[in-house]
């Protein structure tokens, strides 16, 4: 997977910037999300700053369709969202041992305007989900 990441090709208009980076990886401020056909429906969030950090993302709509993050407008604030279709949202992924054992990170999603390209990954406060919200679930 190394060479995968060696030689992204990307423009100025793939650039997501976190202004204020993403908890943990203050410095770390500019990233772009790839899609690899292989890996659908996840993709990668790449940082392109010179690290070497990228997190695996999901939709969280994609295994729960009911989610829906309070996130408070404050939190969104310095996104800039002027309209809702305006807003991607990400789960971060733990990719375990065995993937059916993978989880999504529910309350921390990333929220994206895609619009502008700003992004954030908030905190919310819902006793509702997890840090480690099984991806697959027993129907």
């Amino acid at each position: 997977m190394a060479d995968f990441f060696d030689d992204l090709v990307y423009s100025k208009e793939d650039i997501i910037t976190f202004p204020a980076g993403i908890p943990g990886f203050e410095n770390n401020k500019q990233f772009i999300l790839l899609q690899v056909p292989d890996l659908n429906p996840f993709e990668w969030l790449a940082c392109i700053d010179g690290s070497q950090l990228r997190f695996v993302v999901v939709n969280p709509m994609l295994f729960m369709p009911e989610y829906a993050p309070d996130v408070k407008k404050e939190q969104l604030a310095e996104l800039e969202i002027d309209n809702p279709e305006d807003v991607l949202l990400y789960s971060v992924v733990t990719i375990k041992e065995n993937p059916a054992e993978s989880t999504a990170n529910l309350v921390g999603p990333i929220v994206i305007n895609k619009t502008k390209n700003i992004a954030k990954q908030v905190i919310i406060e819902d006793d509702r989900y997890s840090t480690q919200e099984p991806i697959l679930r027993k129907k």
